[in-house]
């Protein structure tokens, strides 16, 4: 059981017999450590200062003596905690890698591909073209970039429909939102950062006729949605990756 739970730690089978060994035996020289386990003293040192930069094993000292033992067991909780943190910092960051890997440049990506998107009907299908396409590159993260200051309009009841089926159809998909708003009286001044849980069709400043930029991997649309009604798509694998660069840049400052 010890030798399975030490290769999870990613110990591999001359690292476990050592530390099997140390735990018996308490802090000996390499020699005595070699004998034990039937190694090299070579290939045993080499396997203890590996154990002993990973947190593993203690160095010490006895009579100007190198010996190598076992601080405290407690040692492999600390390494499974640290490698929890990581996982979880991964975790956490892997919608944005995600994003750039679905951005890396194509052949077929050198030219922009454009697509125009007019009124009711055309924003309706400008909405569920973002779906598709997040559904189709498997991408579990847009991220977005809109306006919510005073000179914002009331909200668009037909447009806050439209909105409440897109955020629903996201819901479903499992497909979450990185949000970001310029916020200010007449003109943009601060930028804020809106948590995905407090994203809803009726607080989403884009239902009061905002001008929004939606990056979807390699895929940028942007949004007029004052007045008559538009959308634009751009598809091109730099064009993303130059937003994305900005998207990266604002949620730096924002952490």
């Amino acid at each position: 059981m010890l030798a399975n739970y030490l290769e999870k730690l990613g110990l591999d089978t001359k690292e476990r017999t050592i530390y099997l060994v140390l735990a018996e035996l308490g802090v000996q020289p390499a020699s005595v450590i070699a004998r034990r386990c039937k190694l090299d003293r070579v290939t045993t040192y080499k396997h203890l200062k590996q154990l002993a930069d990973r947190g593993f094993v203690k160095v010490y000292f006895r009579d100007s003596v190198q010996c190598f033992g076992i601080e405290s067991f407690e040692n492999l909780q600390a390494n499974i905690k640290e490698k929890l943190t990581e996982f979880e910092e991964l975790l956490s960051l892997y919608p944005t890698a995600a994003n750039l890997l679905h951005s890396l440049k194509a052949e077929e990506d050198v030219i922009p591909r454009l697509e125009l998107y007019e009124g009711e009907s055309g924003i309706k299908n400008f909405f569920r073209d973002i779906v598709f396409t997040a559904k189709e590159e498997n991408i579990r993260q847009i991220r977005l970039l809109t306006a919510n200051t005073f000179e914002e309009g009331a909200a668009d009841e037909a447009l806050q429909e439209v909105v409440e089926e897109f955020l629903a159809d996201l819901d479903e998909r499992k497909i979450t939102i990185q949000l970001f708003e310029v916020t200010g009286s007449l003109v943009p001044e601060r930028l804020r950062s809106v948590p995905h849980s407090a994203i809803n069709a009726k607080s989403i400043p884009m239902t009061r006729g905002t001008t929004t930029i939606f990056l979807v991997g390699r895929t940028v649309y942007i949004a007029c949605l004052k007045g008559a009604k538009m959308g634009l798509r751009i598809k091109q694998a730099e064009l993303s990756q130059i937003f994305h660069f900005l998207f990266d840049v604002v949620g730096r400052r924002e952490s």
